[in-house]
Parts: C-alpha cells; sequence; structure tokens
C-alpha cells in the first residue's frame, strides 16, 4: 500500500474543513477545553498568521457540539456532555482599507446573515443595537447562552492608522459594538477575542472589566504556534523530506527549522514557538524560504522607527515592563511595542521584579526584516546592497578586515544624504549597523553577556566578530572596553577564533573613520 502524503493545512483556517478533508492538525484542544471552562471572556494577541482564526474555528466547532470533528483528540476524553451554543463569529480579518473597505457593510452585512437565522425583526439601523438583538434572538431560539468569536477585532483600526479620522470612526463603531458583551452578560456562555495588539487608551474594551488578557500568561504560551515537541511528534515526514533536499541528516534539517522559525516566548517561562506559517510551508516545499516575512511587509513599523529617529542597536535588544507589551496606545506607543506586538521582537529572558528582555526571534525575521531596513533607510536598490553585503561578508569570512572596512566606508559615503541635520548622525550610524547586520548569518544586535553588552556579535562560519562601535572615539577605546567587559568568555567553547573589532565613526563625516582588530589566542 503506497504511503498517504501528508497535507499541511497552508491557508486553512476552517477546523471543520481540515479534520473533514485530513489535513494535518497539531492537538491543541487540552488547551481550549481548559481555556473555555475556566473563563467567560477572553482576550489574545499574537502575530499575524499565527493560527488565531483556526483557534477561533475550533472553538466554534467545540461549542456547536461536532464531537465527531474532535475523534482522536485531546478533548475527546474530556468534555463528555457536549451541549451545543448558538455561535456568533465574526471576522474582521476581511477589512482591507487599501481596496475601499467599508467596516459598516462588513458589519452590516454580517449581521443581516445572523437576523435571517435567528428570525430577528430588523427595527433600527444602528449597527450596536443590532448585534444586542442578535444576541437576545440566539438566546430565546435556543435556550441555550451564546459564544461570541471576534477574529482580528482590530484590524480596521490598525488598516487605518495613515487617516486618524476615519481610524477613530472605526474605533469608536467597535467599541459600541463590543459594548454589548459587557451589558449582555446573561445571555453570554463564552467570548474571545483575537487580534495583534491590545489597546488601552483607544478603549475599544472600555466596559469589559471581566474581560481576562492571556497574551502572557504561561499556561496558554503554545495555544498558538509549534512547539518542538509537538514539531517532533507531527513533522516527521516534513523533517526528512527537508533533509533529504538539503543533503543533510535528521539532527541538521532540525537545526535549520530552528534557526529559521523558531524562538518566539509569550510569557516569562515559555516553551520555544515555532511560527506555524513558516514550518508548514517548509515542511510542503522541502525548503528554507521568508515564508512568513514575505507574506507581509511592515510597511507601518518602519515609517514608525524612522519617524521616532531610533538607534537601532538598542531598539532590538531592549528590556520593557510588561505594561508596555500588554497595553498600548498604537498611536502613541514606541514601535518597541509594536515590533513585539506584531512579532518582529519576541521574549528572550525575564527579571524580576517585571522586567522583559526582548529580542529579534530568528533568521528569517532579522534576514528579512534588516533587508527591508536597508531598502528604506538607504535608498539603494536591493540589488547594490546585496551586492555589497556579499562582498563585505567575503572579505570578513576571510579576516580580509581592512578591505572589508573601506568597502563599508565606499558604501556609505554613496548614501542619499535626505534626513534632517539633527539626525543626520544617527540616520548613518542605523544605516552601517544595518549593513553589519546582514553581513552575518548570524548577527546578534546588543548581544547581553554578564559583563553588559555587545554592541554587534557576528558568528559567521570562520570566525567570531566582537564588534563596538564608537562615536567620535578611538578603536583603541572600543577594543579595550570589549576587552573589559571580558565579553570573549562565553565563547571560550567555540572551536573558531575570535576576533575584537572596534571601528570609530565620525558624526562630522557621518563614516566610519577608523578601525582596529585582534585576534585572540
Amino acid at each position: 500500500m503506497a504511503n498517504i502524503p501528508v497535507r499541511y493545512p497552508i491557508g486553512i483556517q476552517n477546523f471543520e474543513k481540515l479534520r473533514e478533508l485530513g489535513y494535518l492538525y497539531v492537538d491543541k484542544t487540552e488547551l481550549i477545553y481548559n481555556l473555555v471552562n475556566s473563563s467567560n471572556c477572553i482576550f489574545l494577541s499574537r502575530p499575524r498568521r499565527f493560527g488565531k482564526s483556526l483557534l477561533l474555528s475550533t472553538i466554534q466547532a467545540y461549542f456547536e457540539g461536532k464531537k465527531e470533528l474532535f475523534e482522536g483528540l485531546a478533548v475527546e476524553r474530556l468534555e463528555t456532555e457536549w451541549p451545543v451554543h448558538p455561535v456568533l463569529k465574526l471576522s474582521l480579518a476581511t477589512y482591507h482599507a487599501a481596496d475601499g473597505g467599508n467596516l459598516e457593510e462588513i458589519l452590516s452585512n454580517q449581521f443581516r446573515e445572523w437576523e435571517k437565522q435567528y428570525d430577528v425583526e430588523v427595527e433600527t439601523t444602528d449597527l450596536s443595537s443590532r448585534f444586542g438583538n442578535i444576541i437576545k434572538a440566539a438566546y430565546r431560539a435556543t435556550g441555550q447562552c451564546v459564544v461570541i468569536l471576534v477574529d482580528e477585532y482590530d484590524n480596521p483600526v490598525i488598516e487605518t492608522m495613515h487617516d486618524p479620522g476615519r481610524s477613530e470612526a472605526h474605533r469608536l463603531l467597535l467599541k459600541s459594538i463590543y459594548v454589548n458583551i459587557k451589558d449582555l452578560d446573561e445571555y453570554i456562555r463564552f467570548t474571545m477575542l483575537t487580534g495583534v495588539s491590545r489597546f488601552s487608551k483607544m478603549t475599544i474594551f472600555s466596559g469589559l472589566n471581566n474581560l481576562r488578557d492571556i497574551s502572557l500568561k504561561e499556561e496558554y504560551a503554545a495555544l498558538c504556534g509549534i512547539t518542538e515537541n509537538e514539531l517532533l511528534d507531527n513533522f516527521l515526514v516534513g523533517i526528512k523530506k527537508l533533509a533529504l533536499k538539503r543533503k543533510t541528516d535528521f539532527n541538521g534539517a532540525v537545526a535549520l527549522l530552528k534557526t529559521n522559525y523558531d524562538g518566539y516566548h509569550f510569557s516569562k517561562v515559555s516553551p520555544d514557538i515555532y511560527n506555524p506559517f513558516s514550518l508548514l510551508w517548509a515542511m510542503d516545499d522541502g525548503e528554507i524560504g521568508s515564508y512568513w516575512f514575505q507574506s507581509g511587509t511592515p510597511e507601518f513599523l518602519v515609517r514608525q522607527i524612522q519617524k521616532g529617529n531610533n538607534f537601532l542597536p538598542e531598539m532590538f535588544s531592549e528590556s520593557v515592563e510588561e505594561s508596555l507589551l500588554s497595553e498600548t496606545d498604537i498611536f502613541e506607543t514606541t514601535p518597541i511595542a509594536l515590533l513585539y506586538q506584531t512579532g518582529y521582537l519576541t521574549i528572550k529572558g525575564y527579571e524580576e521584579p517585571n522586567l522583559y528582555h526582548l529580542g529579534i526571534p530568528n533568521l528569517e525575521v532579522r534576514q528579512g526584516l534588516f533587508h527591508y531596513l536597508a531598502r528604506q533607510y538607504m535608498n539603494e536598490s536591493p540589488t547594490a546592497i546585496s551586492r555589497n553585503v556579499r562582498e563585505v561578508r567575503k572579505l570578513l569570512e576571510e579576516k580580509r578586515i581592512d578591505e572589508a572596512m573601506e568597502r563599508l566606508r565606499t558604501f556609505m559615503a554613496g548614501i542619499p544624504y535626505e534626513m534632517a541635520d539633527k539626525a543626520t548622525e544617527l540616520h548613518y550610524e542605523n544605516n552601517l549597523f544595518i549593513i553589519f547586520v546582514l553581513t552575518g548569518v548570524d548577527a546578534r544586535p546588543e548581544w547581553h553577556t554578564s559583563g553588559g553588552r555587545i554592541d554587534l556579535l557576528l558568528r559567521m562560519r570562520n570566525y567570531i566578530y566582537i564588534i563596538e562601535l564608537k562615536r567620535d572615539g578611538t578603536p583603541d577605546e572600543a577594543l579595550a572596553q570589549i576587552r573589559k567587559k571580558d565579553y570573549a568568555r562565553q565563547f571560550a567553547g567555540d572551536p573558531r577564533p575570535i576576533i575584537n573589532l572596534g571601528i570609530t565613526f565620525s558624526a562630522e563625516t557621518r563614516n566610519i573613520t577608523d578601525w582596529k582588530a585582534e585576534e585572540l589566542c
């Protein structure tokens, strides 16, 4: 009998379709069972394409009593009654501002379907009143409390951020809709809203004092995404396929997946979480690609970073308090919170009493984001940037440091100067930093050590570079700091030679002025 190929659910967000057509499903139903039976009103924030829609579809099938879909899954042994509830599932992911999206029309069309289903006599055009009437009608028609599921609750607000007036109108409309969840609590069994961000000052959730935010809860850290154990339990066929195509062994294939797609954490103590979108594509293709990053570009984030005149090395290895991660106003917040909420930064450590250390999750995000930043900051073609980065990387791999620095200095001199005078110095420092990050297969900005933070760590094929950048200083001062902080100590067990590299940068010339390297014995 021929082996039946594994069907990976790429783009499949409907649980019923996934199960009926035999797609692979990583069993999250024990977590779902615990969640729906311990809380009544839930909010979950996760990055885009992280499985939020499939999660809500699974919860919908559970509350609709579709026991047959859960055969062989954990919830089958946990649930004994399978009561059927009316489910109102609203997806706002279909709203696209660029296509002239009309939020009122999207809501009205969905409400019209429910009004027909539950025989609601429409006596008003007010959307909030219509939604409230639908909830009460669904309860009366079935005799069961209602389940409300809202997918990408914040999408219309985020999509229109370039138009503050329109975005504020959407915020107010959604607030008027969601207030029914509080006012009609006696008719509601369970509510769950998902999105990218939770906005406190925007007050979309105003009045929902029973809302439980599980976005940073340890017990639900793996509710979306794939853990290491789930990878090894469910993706053996795909891993072997990848190993064969990449001419490596099983462990080598797992290492490739881990380097490129792992590294997310969503609580103080969290298992490593793989990006499910990229992982599924890699399993299906048998290749390593920038699947998640290429599925959507962070244009708004880059605009916010540039607008705020931020120093990139600090931004991509920041320590913040929990309030910045969980409750922010997208119109006023720093880009760091947005980078975390959208998945370009993740939790890399926790320090009492309430400090989260953030960092870039994995190689796919680091390479994709910095290539994008390079195009936006340098106003150069991707071809020109890639050509120069490849050359600098080659020279550093061959320890031809002087040539690499000269190449960098020549490239930096040709970058157009388009920013305000007060931002010029920072602008060019950021350009230099971006180029360095792109030169290393494993480039870590602001790498934490016991003695401090390395400006930039490049772990290349042949060498490890510890780089310290000094503005209007001397290379000797930069090297002295590397030695004083004993940055090299944590790499003592690595067989690759370690090279300390001090580089100075001039505020006047906006370019590299000098450098000095020393190889450790």
